[in-house]
């Protein structure tokens, strides 16, 4: 029921979990939660159906937006599917990220220029107050890459 409350209107998902078992005392971090009990391989996730990457490409510009890889380190193989997404219609791809050091930048910048996608970034931020937690902004893209993602969207002036 608490859990319920936590999310509100919206879907339930697993931060509201965690937001919860932080109430109850069970953990002090948000990311303890994902760590110890929810997160993949924890003894309370649950595993979904999932959308192939290809369909989710599909449907996002279906939808009018724009497809991004996020964390591209993290799939397997990552540099022998990007060519394949980019065929799907894969536009970007998270270059500029917190945990990433300098030189997985250089190498994801070339391999996003070779690919002919934006060089796009992000920091995970979802509001948790924990201590490595980075605000948006703080790990972006040049401008450059920004203006190129701003200009595909229909009726949005870039400036």
């Amino acid at each position: 029921k608490r859990v319920q409350e936590i999310a509100g209107d919206g879907s339930i998902g697993r931060p509201h979990i965690a937001f919860a078992m932080i109430e109850k005392g069970y953990i002090s971090q948000p990311q303890e939660a994902f760590d110890r009990y929810i997160g993949r391989n924890g003894p309370a996730y649950v595993e979904r159906e999932k959308l192939t990457p290809q369909v989710a490409i599909q449907l996002i510009r279906q939808a009018g937006g724009v497809a991004a890889l996020a964390h591209p380190r993290e799939v397997g193989n990552w540099q022998g599917v990007l060519p394949g997404l980019v065929k799907a219609g894969l536009a970007g791809m998270e270059v500029y990220y917190k945990a990433y050091p300098p030189d997985l930048v250089a190498q994801l910048k070339g391999e996003a220029k070779a690919l002919g996608v934006m060089a796009l970034g992000g920091t995970d931020y979802h509001a948790f107050q924990t201590p490595d937690e980075v605000e948006p902004g703080a790990a972006g893209p040049p401008m450059e890459e920004v203006e190129r993602l701003l200009a595909l969207a229909p009726g949005r002036r870039v400036g």
